[in-house]
C-alpha cells in the first residue's frame, strides 16, 4: 500500500511560497526590516499568508510571521523549480543547536554567547534588530536556520506561558552543542518539532484603545 506524504503545514507552505518570489519580492522584503513594525511596507504579504493557509493574522502574529518572511529574504535566493517541483523546506536543526554549532566553530568566542544570551532576553519590541544580528552572524559562518521551525517560535516569542518554554529549549540546545553533548533522542526531536502550535487566542492589536478604557473628557 502506497503512504501519501504528510500534508504540508500552514508555516511549511509559507516557506515554500516565500522561495518562489522574484528577487524585486525579496528586497522588498528586505528593506521591510527598517520597518517599525516588521512588514508594514508590505501589503501583499496579506496574500502570501491567506494562499499558505494562515488567513488573515492579527497585528502580532503578522508582525511575528513578516519579520521571519524578510530574515529569510536576507539571506536566501529565488528557488528557480516550479510550483509542482518544489520540495518541502529543508528541515535542520534547532535555532539554538544551529548557532550553538557556530559558537563551536568561532573557538567559543565570547561575543557569540553575549549575543546569543542577549537574543534570548529581547521583548517583543526589540526582538527585530536582535534576531537579524543574530541570522545575519549564522550567515556569515555558514549557518542557516530551519526556517518552518523559527516561523513557530517567533510567532509564540511573547505568549506568557510557550514564549518561556521557547527560550528555555533555545539555550538548552544550544548549551548542549557547546558543550558537545549528545543531542537528545532523534525520534524525541522529531516529535517536539512537529507538535502543532497551541489553538492561542487573538493577539490584541496594540493600535486600538482598550474596550474598558472610559471617556475622561466626560
Amino acid at each position: 500500500m502506497t503512504q501519501t506524504a504528510p500534508e504540508a503545514t500552514p508555516h511549511e507552505r509559507l516557506v515554500r511560497h516565500l522561495s518562489r518570489l522574484d528577487r524585486g519580492q525579496l528586497a522588498q522584503l528586505r528593506r521591510s526590516l527598517g520597518d517599525d513594525r516588521p512588514g508594514q511596507s508590505v501589503p501583499w504579504l496579506a496574500g502570501v499568508f491567506l494562499r499558505s493557509g494562515l488567513g488573515t493574522p492579527g497585528a502580532g502574529q503578522w508582525q511575528a510571521l513578516a519579520l521571519v518572511a524578510g530574515l529569510y529574504a536576507l539571506v536566501e535566493r529565488p528557488d528557480d523549480t516550479t510550483e509542482t517541483e518544489a520540495p518541502a523546506p529543508e528541515r535542520r536543526e534547532s535555532f539554538g543547536q544551529t548557532f550553538g554549532g557556530l559558537y563551536l566553530a568561532q573557538d567559543q568566542r565570547p561575543s557569540t554567547e553575549k549575543r546569543f544570551l542577549a537574543l534570548l532576553d529581547a521583548d517583543t519590541d526589540a526582538l527585530p534588530y536582535a534576531l537579524r544580528q543574530a541570522v545575519t552572524l549564522l550567515h556569515a559562518g555558514d549557518h542557516t536556520p530551519d526556517w518552518v521551525q523559527l516561523l513557530r517560535d517567533v510567532n509564540l516569542w511573547d505568549h506568557d506561558e510557550y514564549g518561556d518554554e521557547v527560550r528555555r529549549r533555545w539555550a538548552r540546545d544550544f548549551y548542549r552543542r557547546a558543550e558537545r553533548l549528545p543531542d537528545t533522542d532523534p525520534a524525541e526531536t522529531s516529535a517536539q518539532s512537529e507538535t502543532p502550535a497551541p489553538n492561542l487566542p487573538p493577539r490584541p492589536d496594540p493600535t486600538l484603545p482598550d474596550e474598558d478604557e472610559g471617556d475622561d473628557t466626560l
